[in-house]
């Protein structure tokens, strides 16, 4: 049976409901990723987590994994699961140009045993494609290479850009800013190599999948990210648009937004209520910790401090060393 080769699932014309309806069984294309690709809508896919992963169990020791994680949350939360790594750090075209990638490979180079190699990379303006090509003959040589990553990774940018590059045409794998694009494993020739591209794994508390295609835009950058930094001291609050108010409660420190510059971020008063009413966790963090909003970016702190993040559906943080 034929896959899709916009998301790799099974072409089927049985049932319009179900992944991988085309109303013609000879085309190319299910119905789904034509639809997000020439009007940006998204259709319900009956997927998850479960089936992902199960794709990522067939996996074995001896193939070789790249790992593709966006540098503005660095979720690896899955790689452990892989024994031969090569970690690809997309979007570097956001990240400002003060942050030198010495300085990020440094900090997670003794943190896993099981990454090979690293690189940094952006797919827009070709940054480290050639390094990263290279490396994948090395590493991949006999061996089966997959990709993956997270949803929103820049997983499928990167490889429709590196079919771009090695191949001479556009690649068409199809990109969205969705959650759950890719359905299925997808093999794409990539050079002298075979990739096989597979879902994006969800985190199903990121905020990103409770928000309209508009506000995802509206969070998704393609430029340098401009941080905005506060000195603060006592207590007091910062709203980031309407979808995120944090309080603090410290002596004197500074937090550093790196997220959207789209994004509205401005110090409010503990008077004004705006999103007070909604769910909310708490931390107290060390000194020297960055605040990690999946899918939106983090936030540098220097010092200690108390913190409560109210949110109004859900949300994924996580709390790491400062990475800059």
């Amino acid at each position: 049976m034929s896959r899709c080769i916009g998301c790799g699932v099974k072409l089927q014309n049985v049932n319009s409901l179900l992944d991988g309806y085309v109303k013609d069984i000879d085309h190319l294309v299910c119905e789904r990723c034509f639809i997000i690709k020439n009007y940006g809508q998204n259709k319900i896919v009956t997927k998850n987590n479960i089936d992902y992963m199960k794709i990522l169990d067939k996996i074995s020791d001896d193939d070789l994994v790249v790992y593709v994680s966006s540098l503005l949350t660095l979720n690896l939360d899955y790689i452990n699961k892989f024994k031969n790594v090569i970690l690809v750090m997309t979007k570097r075209d956001i990240i400002p140009k003060s942050v030198k990638d010495g300085k990020i490979i440094k900090y997670l180079n003794d943190r896993y045993d099981n990454i090979l190699d690293m690189e940094i990379v952006s797919a827009y303006k070709k940054y480290n494609l050639d390094m990263l090509y290279d490396k994948l003959i090395k590493y991949g040589k006999n061996k089966k290479i997959y990709f993956v990553g997270m949803t929103n990774s820049g997983k499928s940018t990167l490889i429709n850009e590196m079919i771009k590059s090695y191949n001479g045409y556009n690649g068409e794998i199809t990109m969205s800013n969705y959650p759950s694009t890719t359905l299925d494993v997808l093999m794409v020739k990539i050079g002298d190599l075979d990739i096989y591209d597979t879902p994006g794994i969800v985190c199903d508390d990121s905020i990103i999948n409770f928000l309209d295609n508009k506000y995802i835009q509206k969070i998704n950058l393609k430029k340098e990210i401009k941080p905005i930094t506060f000195q603060i001291k006592g207590k007091g609050a910062i709203l980031i648009d309407e979808i995120l108010r944090i309080e603090y409660e410290t002596d004197i420190s500074s937090m550093t937004f790196y997220v959207s510059n789209n994004l509205s971020v401005d110090s409010i008063s503990l008077k004004n209520y705006r999103l007070k009413d909604c769910k909310n966790l708490s931390y107290n963090l060390d000194c020297d910790k960055d605040i990690v909003i999946e899918d939106i970016g983090f936030i540098k702190c220097t010092n200690s401090c108390m913190i409560k993040i109210y949110y109004k559906d859900k949300i994924a943080v996580s709390i790491r060393d400062n990475l800059i």
